[in-house]
């Protein structure tokens, strides 16, 4: 009997070790912190970062981009009501100054939008401006100004103030200022009037701030490409492949900048904007062409993949885009086709075991 206690109690013992092991194992999951489904890391059997170019001028992509509902201009405005945060790059580690968001967003002045030959040719140079277009040099400023001519050939002499007449032929006499009200004192000048400093109020003040926005901005057109950062993960744990978006970008596209380059903007977190999508569906809706009464939110949207982007970059030890590794646009375009299949084919074959 006690050998038979004994054991009993040993089982208990090791049943209990157990439990505790496993509890501790879970007390601390590491996870992605910008994940809007978070995935304990130890359930991750395949993973890759993928960043992709979502063109909001295709078809597929309009639904995210019809007429004042771009997704484009609620990213913005919601910056600029101080209910999202911006970030100049997709690390999303230190937030953009909404001064240098602003600068962003102001259409570039003139003098910018000159190319190099075309400053080069003399357009934009002031000292051009001032040449009389015949080639001849422009005259001195500082040259004497010659007298008027009074008609007749002559020049006219500087007219001379007169006194003013008093009626009888002769210059009136000069008033002279007296002090009124001296009290027998000869000379004798009042005190100044010390003006009171009028009182400063600061919450005015602070109400009054200039805002860094000028309203010489961009329009919301013009705001036609996103970049999107997203883990590709394979949760074994739920036998299920995710695209776990991380990060979203605004980039104004190169047919839209002078410089012929695309431009970032800013970049945000997608775990915000589906906090902003969400916080109000009937606004932030991706437009149902075939059925109006249907409208989807953003956030579902996403959820759903009712967008195209291709894939221009995958995470590799340089950190180079597609086109950086291949060595054309053309090559890069055919890489990014090819991974997209090749992503399909492992989804496939991971369920073929």
């Amino acid at each position: 009997m006690k050998q038979a206690g004994s054991i009993v109690v040993a089982a208990v013992l090791a049943v209990l070790a157990g439990g505790v092991a496993q509890a501790q194992e879970k007390e601390n999951p590491k996870t992605n912190p910008l994940s809007v489904r978070e995935i304990d890391d130890n359930d991750i059997m395949m993973k890759k970062t993928l960043w992709r170019r979502v063109d909001l001028n295709e078809k597929q992509n309009q639904a995210m981009f019809s007429k004042n509902n771009q997704i484009t201009k609620y990213l913005i405005d919601a910056v600029k009501a101080g209910v999202l945060v911006a970030y100049p790059n997709d690390s999303v580690s230190t937030p953009m100054e909404i001064g240098k968001f602003a600068e962003k967003l102001a259409v570039p002045a003139q003098a910018d939008v000159l190319t190099a030959e075309e400053k080069a040719a003399g357009f934009g140079d002031e000292a051009q401006k001032a040449n009389d277009g015949w080639g001849d040099a422009p005259k001195d400023k500082k040259a004497a100004a010659k007298p008027v001519d009074d008609g007749w050939g002559t020049p006219s002499k500087a007219a001379t103030a007169k006194p003013v007449d008093d009626g009888w032929g002769t210059p009136a006499p000069k008033k002279k200022a007296t002090a009124k009200n001296t009290k027998g004192k000869k000379g004798a000048k009042p005190a100044p009037v010390v003006p009171e400093p009028p009182k400063v109020d600061s919450s005015a003040m602070a109400k009054a701030a200039p805002s860094p926005f000028t309203g010489n901005e961009r329009l919301a057109d013009e705001y036609s490409v996103l970049e999107i950062k997203e883990d590709w993960v394979f949760d074994r744990k739920r036998s299920r492949l995710y695209y776990d978006i991380q990060t979203v970008g605004i980039v104004i596209p190169a047919d839209k900048n002078p410089s012929g380059l695309e431009q970032p903007v800013a970049y945000f977190k997608y775990k915000d904007l589906d906090k902003l999508f969400r916080s109000d569906p009937k606004k932030f809706i991706w437009y149902n062409s075939q059925n109006q009464a249907k409208h989807l939110n953003l956030a579902d949207a996403f959820d759903l993949r009712l967008f195209w982007g291709r894939i221009y970059k995958v995470s590799n030890p340089k950190d180079r885009d597609l086109i950086g590794q291949y060595g054309s646009e053309r090559e890069g375009l055919l890489k990014s086709y090819q991974i997209e299949q090749k992503l399909m084919e492992e989804e496939h074959g991971l369920w073929e075991y």
